[in-house]
């Protein structure tokens, strides 16, 4: 938690912002008296604060990254597409509740073997999940626009989510909670979503994969879809990583709680950083190996 430090000298009282965690501590000189803005200061301290932190280790991550990756061809590659891209539908799939097992989702996408007594619809979508994903990482690179990012989901729900695969909703959504999240009122998404993607294509002076992690946080916190935005917003991560040449990210079934809490806990908030702190740091421990 940031706070405010004062000191004296000469008889004048000197403010300063102070936030540290673990080994590492940063002040900065605030005024001389608490600025009406105060929150949005404190804010934007902390973000510059794990900032120096994030940069440096994904810096680290990226330039080894690219350095591997251009000694494989382009075989290796795609297989290693493929082998992610299972994972990924799997993992993604499993968090929405899909009751497919790991060795069911393998066997439906290596071998196409549908397994018995399983909901045909996680079937389908799973299907189609890795059909996308793989169609995706095999074209070439466009930046992600709204009718994009509508044909995405039209082309996993076209089969299971019959009248809304593809369109905005209609109706108002939340989450209950022990303090119910209300997303995005219908009259405001397409003003939401027209903001999302401008501010997407904007010259941003973040490290990508801090923007994947926004985006991410971003679209789900408008929830422009009845049901599908989880499973869309991990999409759009990942293309954001891919676009950029950056290692994916395979968010487990596992660290779902985890996961879940955190965009719980910005979004009752309105502050992305508690997000932010739990997304960079599975990053970087998922890419350890490039260190």
């Amino acid at each position: 938690m940031v706070s405010i430090v004062i000191r004296e000298k000469n008889g004048k009282k000197y403010l300063y912002l102070k936030h540290s965690t673990g080994n590492r501590q940063k002040e900065k000189y605030l005024g001389l008296v608490i600025p009406k803005n105060i929150d949005d200061v404190k804010k934007k301290f902390l973000e510059e604060f794990y900032d120096e932190e994030w940069n440096e280790k994904i810096k680290i991550i990226s330039v080894n990254y690219k350095k591997e990756s251009k000694k494989k061809p382009a075989s290796i590659k795609l297989k290693e597409f493929e082998t992610f891209g299972i994972s990924f539908t799997y993992n993604t799939q499993r968090i929405e509740g899909s009751n497919l097992t790991e060795s069911d989702t393998k066997d439906l996408l290596i071998h196409g073997v549908t397994p018995a007594k399983k909901s045909q619809i996680d079937v389908m979508e799973t299907k189609k999940h890795y059909d996308l994903f793989m169609k995706l990482v095999t074209s070439k690179k466009q930046f992600i626009t709204k009718k994009i990012m509508l044909s995405w989901h039209k082309e996993i729900f076209d089969q299971t989510k019959i009248g809304e695969a593809g369109n905005i909703r209609s109706y108002n959504v939340g989450i209950s909670t022990n303090d119910k999240i209300e997303f995005v009122a219908v009259p405001e998404i397409s003003k939401n979503l027209q903001e999302f993607f401008s501010w997407l294509k904007k010259d941003n002076k973040i490290n990508y994969v801090k923007l994947a992690a926004l985006a991410h946080y971003k679209f789900v916190s408008i929830h422009p879809f009845g049901d599908g935005n989880g499973r869309i917003s991990r999409l759009i991560m990942n293309y954001i990583l891919w676009y950029y040449d950056c290692p994916l990210l395979l968010i487990k079934n596992s660290e779902k709680r985890a996961y879940f809490k955190s965009l719980e806990k910005s979004q009752l908030k309105k502050d992305e950083i508690h997000f932010l702190k739990w997304f960079m740091k599975y990053y970087i421990k998922a890419n350890k190996q490039y260190f």
